[in-house]
């Protein structure tokens, strides 16, 4: 069984450790790395951190999801997937996400499973997005 590697992106300290928490419990997936937002994340990975996903907040002071997606595709990094974690739940946010390199886009208040499945999913090369998207 591979173990999914994530770096989850988050300025809320008390829902990104919650997150992580909750991801902790799954065998085959380990957050590798926390941030509290986009310039701390790339600085991350610019230092050799190597997750499989990358689990970002949408909305985050200085840098939102939308740049550190894009920023973190024109790096290059093989095999880095970036997932939206977010409460928008408007299809433009999707297109705007997907536009900008993500491959997943999951809603916060989705249920875990959703959470779980929306990570394999885009670790075995799928794309995700929430049941809960409006137009």
């Amino acid at each position: 069984m591979d173990i999914i590697k994530l770096l989850l992106v988050e300025d809320n300290t008390i829902v990104r450790e919650g997150i992580a928490g909750l991801i902790e419990i799954q065998e085959d997936l380990e957050v590798i790395g926390e941030a509290a937002g986009g310039p701390e994340a790339l600085s991350l990975l610019q230092g050799g951190l190597r997750p499989d996903i990358v689990l970002t907040d949408l909305n985050m002071p200085v840098m939102d999801g939308i740049e550190l997606t894009e920023r973190i595709c024109a790096l290059a990094i093989s095999n880095i997937s970036v997932i939206m974690l977010t409460m928008h739940n408007k299809q433009i946010f999707v297109d705007k996400s997907f536009k900008a390199g993500a491959k997943g886009f999951l809603l916060k208040n989705g249920d875990f499973d959703e959470l779980f499945m929306g990570i394999r999913q885009v670790y075995q090369n799928q794309s995700f997005v929430s049941a809960g998207i409006r137009n």
